[in-house]
């Protein structure tokens, strides 16, 4: 880009957003065996280089602070300093994707889990030592192949954050692009523990003992998935009655649940779809995907409730929130997509 304008770098980088947002949306959601980033990142390459990211940050800096044109120049250097990384890690994220959608867990008994799948059938599992087999397959394979891919794109991304320059390490520079301050989330989060260990310590024991046949004391991660799936209501919430009751609900609010056709429910089984329900609105208002992969019960009805909330602001949130550059939840990585999940 020769010339730079606020409303152009918003026009282009929605342009931007839409195409990507969709590929993760497709990838994501088990249409694509892998995400084809980078040639999108190469199509907007004038959008994403160095000069736009100079403009966004000294237009950020002569913002007054505290003003309405601060707060959207933020949101514009955070989306700049992000495709910085992004556009520099796509293949990894590419990688990465692909690697989600075909990996394969072996169980100790000789079964063979896609590795998405591995989540449902640990929380659909009656049975402890089964669940705890599955939850060492999932380990061993995230050990060996998951963990060092992320661990090096995290070292990737610091390091070219903190190349950036626009705070004195990578703790701040999130703090700046998201006006969030770690610190003060740590305090608010040690207080909320420390404020509910007595109800935590009250209620858990009840419900392993009633519901798992287990001590509190025993129960690990695979086994507090088979918690949370709650299967003994399941008579309460079945999958059949499920789009249609909160359609109804929706409705009675007075809001149209599928926005006259704009939002689409992904709700259908499919290998290599994530596991966590996410909202992806792709463009707002006019595509905006609910995608669930079946779980069974209240998983899927929490899920589907909480993703409708999605919809309605998508719905009405009107164009001044149309990409996360101008505020919405727009996904735009890896990281951000995880961000927009509901379970």
């Amino acid at each position: 880009m020769t010339e730079f304008s606020m409303e152009a770098l918003r026009e282009q980088g929605e342009a931007f957003m839409i195409d990507i947002s969709r590929e993760f949306y497709l990838a994501y959601s088990g249409q694509k065996g892998s995400a084809e980033l980078q040639p999108i990142y190469a199509k907007y390459a004038r959008v994403l280089d160095a000069d736009s990211l100079a403009f966004a940050l000294e237009t950020f800096k002569r913002a007054p602070e505290g003003s309405e044109e601060r707060r959207s120049a933020r949101l514009i250097l955070d989306w700049q300093a992000e495709s910085q990384s992004g556009r520099q890690l796509a293949e990894l994220d590419e990688r990465e994707i692909a690697w989600e959608a075909s990996a394969v867990a072996r169980v100790a008994d000789g079964r063979e889990i896609q590795y998405e799948a591995l989540s449902i059938e640990i929380a659909n599992s009656t049975k402890a030592s089964e669940r705890h087999d599955i939850e060492d397959a999932r380990a061993t394979l995230v050990g060996n192949e998951l963990a060092p891919m992320k661990r090096e794109r995290f070292q990737r991304e610091r390091e070219i954050t903190e190349k950036l320059e626009l705070a004195p390490n990578y703790n701040a520079s999130f703090e700046l692009l998201s006006g969030l301050s770690l610190d003060a989330l740590r305090a608010e989060c040690a207080q909320f523990l420390r404020d509910t260990q007595a109800m935590w310590d009250d209620t858990l024991p009840e419900f392993t003992k009633r519901v798992l046949g287990m001590s509190a004391s025993e129960v690990t991660r695979a086994d507090a998935l088979a918690l949370l799936r709650a299967r003994e209501f399941d008579g309460y919430f079945p999958s059949e009655r499920m789009e249609g009751v909160i359609r109804k609900q929706v409705g009675e609010m007075g809001i149209d649940a599928l926005a006259g056709g704009r939002i689409t429910l992904d709700t259908g089984d499919r290998p290599g779809k994530r596991s966590r329900a996410f909202c992806s609105p792709v463009q707002i208002p006019s595509e905006v995907y609910l995608v669930l992969r079946p779980h069974g019960g209240q998983t899927d009805w929490n899920s589907s409730c909480t993703s409708s909330g999605m919809r309605c602001t998508s719905r009405t949130c009107g164009p001044t929130c149309r990409s996360s550059i101008a505020g919405s939840a727009t996904i735009r990585s890896p990281r951000a997509t995880r961000c927009c999940s509901t379970t």
